[in-house]
């Protein structure tokens, strides 16, 4: 007897999501979460002093506002305390302190290109231009990101019949440097423009990354940025609250060990404490591959190579060296008032310095003059710190591995007090020691403790490779967020479309919900 129709293995923000989609189509759902709070990487918490609120994790809320399943259930989150607070002029900095007064990305177009224009007229121009150009898809990015990716060929066949669309399929086979080269001529602004582009830490060099660029920086620009009020956290509270109040249980402290099959199928999962809880109609895993297949499953439950195709997949090298400070106040740049505006920067320096940085990376080396990301969100929403106070987020990527053998735990404290900070202070002017009331650092091996997705302190959720987007996300043929046993679906940012606050885990339910025949789906492709 199955006393939920639905079992999800992980409380993360797209498993609540998925859970949340489900509930309000009338299943009744259950979610296990192995640690004590839902969220995975969209938690908020006082970690430095009492009453600052920091975002551990994920905290920028952009993609999710183009999934359309969300906005749908936004009313019902908002009952439960989800309130989105939106950048409304000055978005992101990007200060300079070689020269001028940096680039700032506003909501309009316009004024983002009048700052970008101070280094140079013609990338001003080459920059609207792609603006406008994603305009002209945003529709179809949409539906292609929060939809089952379509079949490799499909691009290709929808766009090789036009001058525009080859022109388009070529641009994104490039690199996101020969891509920047080849549209951008100032140092400045492409470093500005490679910055952003290999944010989902891809490499600057590999190729076919360079179509993400006209989705992340226009998108910006149409569809915005926002915070919840509270902290990021507030998105997995909500979906908690609304989950519970509806009749379904989020279950915290709850380990997943085994997936439980009979008969082929899928039926439930087994907890750490040996509890078994069963599902009617589906099992979902919002864990990684390597938690799903290589421990929830014995080898004979699975396809004949199906584990050796999982070892095979690739999480990445990157992770990240991070400091959360507790603030008197917010860092005040060099580069005047506009820039203080702006509660997000990304800080690359130059085009030379960013290839240093990689360059490093690549022999094992802690990066010695490194592009940063830092985010002050308590000047967009003061509830996340006493009256006149401030948070601040730092980091910047670095290897999993260090070549010399170092601990990255041990190091951490040394390098974000003379690496990362000491590079802050080249940027601003108020960032002294009394100015820093409280700390928290994160590396990679405790982001691997907190989040057993966050494979080797990588929180991506699986390097972007061409191997490993679309319709080889996770794997080759089950890229339909369906797994290998019958009543087995997956979620999560191991899937398509990859890592980020997207609240992707709306595509898996609702190709549950196209299974059970309780939605009609539009589409339907064949893996």
């Amino acid at each position: 007897m199955s006393d939920y129709d639905v079992v999800i293995a992980g409380g993360g923000h797209n498993a609540l999501i998925c859970a949340s989609l489900l509930v309000q189509n009338g299943l009744k759902v259950l979610v296990a979460e192995r640690n004590d709070w839902v969220g995975g990487g969209v938690i908020t918490r006082e970690v430095t002093l009492p009453g600052f609120k920091h975002d551990l994790f994920g905290s920028s809320h952009v993609w999710i506002h183009l999934n359309p399943d969300f906005q749908k259930i936004k009313p019902e989150l908002e009952k439960h305390g989800l309130k989105y607070i939106w950048s409304e002029d000055n978005i992101t900095g990007h200060p300079n302190k070689y020269a001028g007064q940096g680039i700032i990305v506003y909501k309009d177009i316009d004024k983002t290109c009048d700052t970008i224009a101070e280094y140079s007229k013609q990338d001003a121009i080459s920059y609207k231009r792609i603006y406008e150009e994603f305009g002209e898809i945003k529709d179809g990015v949409t539906k292609a990101m929060f939809s089952p990716p379509a079949p490799p060929s499909y691009m290709f066949q929808g766009m090789e019949n036009s001058r525009e669309g080859m022109n388009r399929l070529r641009s994104f086979q490039q690199s996101s440097r020969a891509f920047t080269y080849e549209h951008f001529k100032n140092d400045h602004v492409r470093a500005f423009i490679l910055g952003w582009a290999t944010a989902p830490q891809t490499l600057p060099d590999q190729e076919g990354t360079a179509a993400g660029f006209y989705v992340m920086i226009p998108s910006i620009h149409y569809y915005g940025q926002s915070i919840p009020e509270g902290g990021s956290g507030m998105l997995s509270v909500s979906m908690q609250r609304y989950i519970e109040a509806n009749g379904s249980t989020v279950m915290t402290g709850a380990t997943v060990s085994k997936f439980i099959t009979e008969n082929g199928e899928c039926k439930g999962i087994r907890l750490q404490d040996g509890t078994e809880i069963m599902a009617k109609h589906a099992v979902i895993s919002a864990l990684d591959p390597f938690q799903t297949y290589l421990n929830g499953f014995d080898d004979h439950e699975l396809p004949s190579g199906f584990q050796e195709m999982v070892r095979n997949f690739k999480f990445g090298d990157v992770t990240i060296a991070r400091v959360h400070y507790a603030l008197d106040e917010a860092p005040k740049f060099k580069n005047g008032a506009e820039m203080d505006k702006t509660a997000f920067q990304r800080i690359f320096g130059s085009v030379a310095d960013i290839d240093r940085q990689y360059q490093e990376m690549s022999m094992g080396v802690a990066p010695s003059d490194p592009f940063l990301w830092t985010a002050a969100w308590s000047t967009m929403d003061p509830t996340r710190a006493p009256d006149g106070k401030h948070t601040l987020i730092m980091d910047t990527f670095v290897p999993v591995d260090l070549a010399n053998g170092d601990d990255w735990e041990q190091r951490a404290p040394d390098y974000v007090k003379n690496t990362l900070l000491k590079q802050l202070r080249n940027y601003t002017t108020n960032m002294d020691d009394d100015n820093i009331l409280g700390e928290y650092i994160e590396s990679g091996p405790s982001l691997a403790r907190a989040n057993l997705c966050f494979n080797r302190g990588v929180t991506t959720g699986g390097e972007r490779l061409q191997s490993q987007m679309g319709s080889f996300r996770p794997f080759p043929n089950y890229a339909d967020y369906r797994g290998p046993i019958k009543k087995l679906y997956m979620t999560g940012p191991s899937c398509h479309p990859g890592g980020g606050i997207s609240g992707m885990g709306t595509i898996a339910a609702n190709e549950i919900l196209f299974d059970l025949g309780i939605k009609e789906e539009d589409d339907d492709f064949e893996f």
